[in-house]
């Protein structure tokens, strides 16, 4: 069975069988369209029921040596577990290339953080010329501003924002639902977004942020929606959405904020994820303790 195909039936068992989200399949989807690609272009395998272990291994090496992450390649592998789980339970291989493959050691994971001071500048240097300007600029005030994930970011309707109050409302992880404050900013963007929608298209769809066809927009689009702009309008290389929901929490955290208030925002379940942006030189730590702490400051600054 080619490559695709194997893909293809895989995804349609989640989707029907496992009822799996459609974030998750289109992730699991662009994992397993990742190793066909290497399977077939770098080793010539064209049929996934081919490979073997060793493949699997020269696969995960070269992710490493490339720059992904420790914990983007166990995400992968974790995607290639339950897809080669699947092939031997419908009698497509004989043996499972998976078994014996463990995850790389986890390294100390550090998130991605924009300089407050350019961002702020970035984002007031912007001015908007068109359309796609007004949604792109949006998207971008409104993850700062929020801390949103890029999934809860494209799924976003205009029935979920109460502009009078300044909140978002937002459907996370689990589909449990948080509210979160937004920023004057932000709100700006968003109308001035709706006004130039508005005007061009003459109504507003159910999703916030969609293509030139009116159709929502994928994680996909977004994360090259952020990577392009970043390059391209301030000359910063690599950003992704989550790298401006780190620099939100971070920013936070040193401007005084505490970790369970972030926790709360970033609608982590366990304060141990939201505890990794701690992890801050030892001069901004000193700089919180003695803002907040009552016996934290010199007598003379009291």
């Amino acid at each position: 069975m080619e490559g695709k195909e194997s893909i293809r039936n895989f995804l349609s068992y989640l989707k029907n069988e496992r009822g799996f989200s459609e974030n998750t399949i289109s992730s699991y989807e662009d994992d397993l369209l990742q190793f066909h690609e290497f399977t077939r272009d770098a080793l010539g395998i064209g049929e996934l029921e081919m490979v073997s272990r060793n493949h699997v291994r020269e696969f995960v090496s070269v992710l490493l040596r490339t720059g992904f992450s420790r914990r983007s390649v166990e995400r992968k592998l974790s995607c290639l577990r339950s897809f080669y789980k699947y092939l031997k339970r419908i009698g497509a291989i004989e043996k499972n290339p998976m078994l014996g493959i463990r995850n790389p050691k986890r390294e100390q994971y550090l998130p991605d953080v924009i300089p407050e001071k350019r961002l702020n500048e970035f984002l007031d240097s912007w001015v908007p010329e068109n359309l796609t300007d007004h949604r792109d600029k949006a998207i971008v005030e409104l993850m700062y501003s929020c801390g949103l994930r890029a999934s809860e970011v494209v799924d976003l309707k205009w029935a979920s924002l109460s502009e009078k109050v300044r909140e978002v409302k937002v459907l996370g992880k689990g589909r449990k639902e948080r509210i979160v404050p937004m920023g004057e900013k932000a709100l700006r963007a968003l109308e001035d977004y709706r006004n130039m929608l508005l005007k061009e298209k003459g109504t507003l769809g159910e999703y916030i942020f969609v293509n030139k066809r009116g159709e929502k927009l994928t994680r996909r689009s977004l994360w090259n929606i952020i990577n392009k702009r970043f390059e391209n309008l301030a000359r910063i290389f690599g950003i992704h959405p989550h790298a401006l929901r780190h620099s939100f929490a971070t920013h936070l955290l040193n401007r005084g904020a505490d970790l369970r208030s972030i926790q709360e925002l970033l609608g982590h379940k366990s304060l141990s994820t939201t505890s990794v942006y701690t992890n801050l030189p030892f001069t901004a730590l000193l700089e919180i303790y003695k803002k907040t702490h009552p016996r934290g400051k010199p007598d003379n600054e009291k």
